[in-house]
């Protein structure tokens, strides 16, 4: 056979060169027609994205692979790819920053500098370490009357398919603002889902503006006992005057609960859905729910993480904190597959010190039984 040794073309006798030259020419031609029949005929796949975002998701559009367990080398491969991810997230901070130490790299390139944003960032070094085989953006889209001054924001959810073949759907989401696309979204998708929100800062009747108000047009607003709202904020523990974080609306303290108290208290073992905004708060009470053992029971966490650079209230949250929060995350099973700054701070002329993070359990359903096969 003719072989090549260092050079582009390989040295052959002109007979075995065109030969080459000519099965080149046909795995070309096989290239292009393979592309040209997969923009002529599009994989089912697409369209059925495009429909879980107009419609509730039923049992028509469940993968072949309906509800059985993924295969244990699927499932390993995908943990192996993980592992992998964070011994790249690790030399990375030991090559990039002073002295190996991601604490050091804040007290020296504080991240509400603009030399902390020179490439590669903290979003490029902190990159997500697992694969979601089938991410769907929800909310972030509200009715043409919603006062378009508010930006509205979207979560990234793994799997979402997999929600109608739970029996049991109960979503958590602490901290509210004035943003319910999520919330609302989430329940068009799955209606049988049970979704609580909390958040310490704002009134039910507000809430409830707020959903009458960012409902899509022609559609009936969600209510109780569907969708709910508890005035309370979740911490690391569990208090009457807690004062930690960037308290909104001007208040000076709120009612705040752990993970473990309020799923006690509501009568939840388990959550399908847990999104947290909580304004810094999420650097103790996430911890603490690890701890506990709540998080555990959590089978997706939606997080923004609140860092310095994005507002003058998160100056001392950076690196050093957010290496501890995934490890910490890690060890109670979860697994981040999606990490996007939040951009409207720049716009503000601050820097993309905040990002909205999706984690999906190992453990849970949207991992071991949703393979995508």
């Amino acid at each position: 056979s003719c072989k090549s040794v260092t050079t582009l073309f390989p040295k052959c006798p002109l007979g075995a060169t065109m030969s080459a030259h000519l099965a080149a020419i046909a795995l070309l031609a096989t290239g292009l027609s393979v592309f040209l029949l997969v923009q002529l005929f599009p994989a089912q796949v697409s369209t059925e994205s495009r429909n879980l975002r107009q419609q509730p998701l039923s049992r028509e559009v469940l993968s072949s692979s309906g509800n059985r367990q993924c295969p244990v080398d699927a499932l390993s491969a995908e943990e192996g790819d993980h592992d992998a991810g964070v011994a790249l997230r690790r030399q990375l901070v030991q090559k990039w920053a002073p002295e190996g130490s991601a604490d050091t790299w804040d007290a020296l390139v504080p991240m509400h500098t603009a030399a902390a944003w020179n490439s590669p960032t903290v979003w490029d070094i902190y990159a997500p370490t697992y694969g979601c085989h089938r991410p769907l953006h929800v909310g972030g889209v509200g009715s043409s009357a919603w006062d378009k001054s508010f930006p509205l924001e979207s979560k990234a959810v793994c799997n979402p398919e997999q929600l109608s073949r739970e029996e049991r759907c109960v979503i958590y989401s602490f901290g509210v603002g004035w943003d319910t696309t999520f919330e609302i979204s989430m329940l068009r998708f799955a209606p049988h889902c049970k979704v609580r929100v909390f958040d310490p800062t704002t009134t039910a009747e507000k809430f409830w503006q707020l959903v009458k108000a960012q409902t899509p047009d022609g559609e009936e607003p969600p209510r109780a006992p569907a969708l709910d709202f508890v005035q309370v904020g979740l911490a690391a523990e569990t208090s009457d005057n807690y004062r930690e974080g960037m308290l909104w609306n001007n208040k000076e303290s709120i009612n705040v609960m752990t993970l473990a108290d309020i799923m006690k208290k509501q009568g939840d073992e388990a959550l399908t859905i847990l999104k947290v905004d909580i304004e810094g708060s999420e650097w103790t009470a996430l911890p603490e729910a690890v701890q506990s053992g709540a998080m555990a029971k959590v089978d997706q966490l939606l997080l923004e993480v609140h860092m310095a650079g994005c507002e003058s209230g998160y100056s001392e949250h950076g690196r050093g904190k957010l290496t501890r929060l995934l490890d910490t995350l890690e060890t109670a099973g979860m697994r981040s597959f999606s990490n996007i700054p939040n951009l409207v701070p720049v716009s503000k002329g601050n820097y993309p010190g905040c990002a909205e993070y999706a984690f999906v359990n190992k453990n849970g359903p949207f991992v071991t039984r949703s393979c995508g096969v």
